[in-house]
């Protein structure tokens, strides 16, 4: 089917490979903002569900 698909269109192999190095860019700069994210801020959210039903058991 692939074979297909790329010996039908022009150019199609280019829109595949840059498609891959979209995907693979994007993930690789959300990887990289989430090692480089505040620990204090991941804490803060990690506890947030819990943190909220505490408040509301106290109320």
């Amino acid at each position: 089917m692939f074979k297909q698909f790329i010996s039908n269109i022009p150019g199609a192999d280019v829109y595949m490979i840059f498609s891959l190095l979209l995907f693979l860019v994007f993930f690789i700069l959300v990887g990289i903002y989430l090692l480089k994210m505040d620990k204090s801020y991941l804490n803060k959210m990690e506890e947030l569900p819990m943190g909220d039903a505490q408040t509301d058991s106290k109320s």
